[in-house]
């Protein structure tokens, strides 16, 4: 059966257009020796006898990052077979897309050295003209991602390429002149808060700038760049009322999220996940969000998340991935106080939320749309979220 996969060429897809000159994919696989010999039908093999050989090289990583190195490895020297189609990204917001022409062969002392032979189509294929669930598959943390369930959607995406290659060229045209602007931080909100919205999830960004810095001025790692609450619905007004007046604090649950642009090293982890720890640790539910994320960091991440309880998600343009849930924990008090005094934003937020939770039966309603109008306006339509990307150069 033919196989799709979508391949990394690289953090970021940085190899992705030397690639498509020269004619090949392959591996940044570290363990630099020719591969030839071990070339096994089953990847378990080939992982039992590498894992010790790239554990060797990084002694501080895990087991488990060893077996993902490796198994993305096998996938491409050995797993993807000579006619088997691959899509990779350019980083730019398009794919190429090529048919494997070649077995295994090694190129020493160079990138990318576990290489296979590629026949690149004269075509590329949109991020934003993929179905959703194509798009969300596609944009997977890792170095391969089996995409062959797709294979009729990915298939009818080339075929329409191929048709109307004018606009595929304008399209890419379009992206290498938008690729050197780089989208801000604070962009990403209203898509994230779009996500959330869509689990029943009310955000608000708190805007730091606001604070009263004669409280602050010392403190760096204070305050959450977004606040979420999300309501249990019940139907039926006796339960809720019930709820309300026996277990107050199950009647919501208040998230906090510390957003980030990329995450490209261990380094830049720990320093993200510990500024969200400080920020986002009064709040029952804590996360680090990142629009991008490296390969390679997925030991530490489950490590950092075991230890500390934030979660972690991956964003996308339209959507979201939680990587690590985060662990449930007692609202703080003290630091909500803290926080009140500090910034206005977080204090309207905290304000309204408690006007819902103490509004009579009568008044709840109104208390709610009060509540929803402080917080940040969301999408209506997925043409006003691209055109939103497009402003401000969102990769979509």
């Amino acid at each position: 059966m033919k196989q799709y996969n979508r391949v990394m060429l690289g953090q970021g897809g940085k190899y992705a257009k030397w690639c498509r000159q020269e004619g090949f994919i392959g591996s940044e696989f570290e363990v630099m020796q020719d591969l030839s010999d071990s070339l096994y039908d089953n990847w378990r093999d080939f992982n039992k006898k590498f894992i010790p050989e790239w554990l060797k090289l990084f002694p501080e990583k895990s087991k488990t990052s060893a077996g993902l190195v490796c198994g993305f490895t096998w996938t491409i020297v050995k797993g993807l077979k000579i006619g088997d189609t691959v899509l990779c990204s350019s980083g730019e917001g398009y794919y190429y897309v090529g048919t494997i022409t070649s077995g295994y062969y090694y190129e020493s002392n160079s990138p990318l050295a576990h290489r296979r032979k590629v026949e690149w189509m004269d075509i590329t294929i949109p991020r934003k003209a993929m179905p959703q669930k194509l798009r969300n598959s596609s944009g997977s943390i890792g170095t391969c991602c089996d995409l062959t369930r797709y294979a009729d959607i990915i298939e009818e995406l080339i075929a329409n390429a191929k048709k109307n290659p004018q606009s595929t060229n304008q399209n890419v045209a379009v992206q290498k002149a938008t690729s050197n602007k780089k989208y801000d931080e604070r962009s990403l909100h209203k898509l994230f808060c779009s996500f959330l919205r869509t689990r029943n999830i009310f955000a608000k960004t708190i805007y730091h700038e606001k604070s009263n810095h004669q409280i602050d001025n010392a403190q760096k790692w204070v305050h959450p760049d977004i606040v979420g609450v999300q309501f249990e619905e019940f139907k039926n007004d006796a339960t809720l009322s019930l709820l309300k007046a026996t277990e107050p604090k199950e009647t919501i649950h208040i998230y906090s999220y510390e957003m980030k642009k990329k995450i490209e090293s261990d380094y830049q982890l720990k320093q993200y996940y510990f500024q969200a720890l400080s920020n986002s640790s009064w709040a029952n539910y804590g996360y680090l969000v990142a629009f991008e994320i490296a390969d390679g960091l997925e030991d530490e991440m489950e490590r950092l998340n075991n230890a500390f309880g934030i979660g972690i998600i991956l964003m996308q343009a339209t959507d979201a991935t939680v990587l690590y849930p985060a662990r449930e924990k007692a609202l703080d008090y003290i630091t909500i106080e803290k926080l009140n005094n500090l910034n206005p934003d977080f204090c309207s937020f905290i304000t309204k939320l408690s006007k819902v939770m103490n509004a009579s039966k009568d008044y709840t309603s109104d208390a709610r749309l009060s509540f929803e109008k402080i917080c940040d306006k969301i999408f209506e339509s997925d043409e006003e979220l691209e055109a939103y990307c497009k402003e401000y150069n969102i990769p979509f």
